[in-house]
């Protein structure tokens, strides 16, 4: 799982779980209610996750990919 044809996949699958998962929650906490406030928390942490994920994980390949140069 070193080589960046693996890693990168996996940051993506990773990824869209996270908003797999946003969406999943938002749609049972907005079942029956049209209330923004339940759902907000969710979205926002799933974005920070996501941006951590993505941007740490790709962050974390480019210096590995330097390294070997």
């Amino acid at each position: 799982m070193n080589k960046a044809t693996t890693i990168i996949p996996v940051i993506i699958l990773v990824n869209a779980c996270i908003w797999g998962f946003a969406m999943v929650m938002s749609s049972h906490k907005l079942s029956g209610t049209d209330a923004y406030q339940l759902i907000q928390p969710i979205l926002s942490g799933s974005a920070g996750v996501s941006l951590l994920v993505v941007g740490g994980g790709l962050a974390g390949l480019a210096k590995k990919l330097k390294s070997k140069e």
